[in-house]
């Protein structure tokens, strides 16, 4: 670039190319002078030196300039050596991220409580789009890099959003099993609270393994969908139980469609605040 040439540099290079450029035009004419004399030899050496001369005073004209043993590859090969440059500075920094990954990933392995927070994943994550985006990767690229990532965030705030949700109905559930247990020895199979009680019971863990226990199973294209069923119809609960539960659910499912679609959290805080609340009460 020339902005990045110091001054004195750029008055050197004007006055060089000027000087070769009053030399070669000289000997052009001493050369066609020599010509009109019939002094060939003369002619012969003055021409080819002004030639010469005025080629090297504007080779920068030039992409490609074959001559004389010479090969001048100017305007492309700047461009080739700064591309190649901004290159090598993007792989090294793939590279430390790479291996900072490897490291870290490493030095979890076995113990499970360690995961990377999710304001330590979003990071790694937002360095690896920008570093795809840099290198001019293609969108098919970029998604297949970023959608386990994707799908592994939604996965543990599906977790952390419906873990309130199967605690209250495991604990009416045990309360029924509580009941069910008290019914009078031996128990009669047509006995009609057996048989209510069974019902209920069969059917919220029924509700739990259909709804809340396959989110393993679940494509990256079923959050946040899916996450909202688990509110509906819910046995066991009353509706207001039911609701306030949800609204954590209808608070993040625009944001998971956003993140499936940008590969972007606009509130990283909130999505790591549910996040650590849930393997905080999980490990306590």
């Amino acid at each position: 670039m020339v902005a990045d040439v110091p001054l004195n540099k750029r008055i050197l290079y004007g006055l060089t190319n000027w000087s070769l450029f009053v030399a070669g035009a000289i000997n052009l004419a001493v050369g066609t002078w020599s010509a009109a004399l019939q002094n060939f030899p003369i002619a012969t050496t003055s021409l080819t030196a002004g030639l010469i001369l005025l080629f090297a005073a504007t080779i920068d004209r030039f992409e490609s300039l074959k001559g004389w043993g010479v090969e001048a590859k100017t305007r492309q090969l700047d461009r080739k050596i700064e591309e190649a440059d901004q290159m090598l500075d993007r792989l090294k920094e793939l590279a430390e991220i790479t291996g900072g990954a490897l490291m870290d990933l490493n030095s979890k392995m076995g113990r499970w409580d360690s995961a990377p927070t999710p304001a330590e994943s979003y990071d790694l994550a937002s360095r690896v789009r920008s570093l795809l985006k840099a290198l001019d990767s293609t969108a098919d690229r970029t998604s297949g890099v970023m959608r386990p990532w994707v799908r592994m965030m939604c996965f543990d705030l599906t977790l952390a959003i419906i873990a309130p949700l199967r605690r209250a109905m495991e604990k009416e559930i045990s309360g029924l099993n509580r009941q069910r247990s008290e019914l009078r020895q031996p128990l009669d199979p047509n006995d009609r609270e057996f048989l209510r009680l069974n019902g209920l019971i069969n059917s919220a863990n029924t509700f739990i393994a259909e709804r809340m226990s396959n989110v393993h199973t679940w494509a990256l294209e079923d959050f946040p969908d899916r996450l909202m069923e688990a509110f509906v119809d819910a046995p066991l609960l009353d509706a207001g139980t039911v609701a306030s539960l949800r609204s954590q659910a209808i608070r993040f499912a625009p944001a998971m469609r956003s993140l499936r679609e940008t590969y972007t959290i606009s509130d990283v805080a909130a999505w790591s605040e549910v996040i650590e609340k849930a393997r905080e009460e999980k490990y306590t």
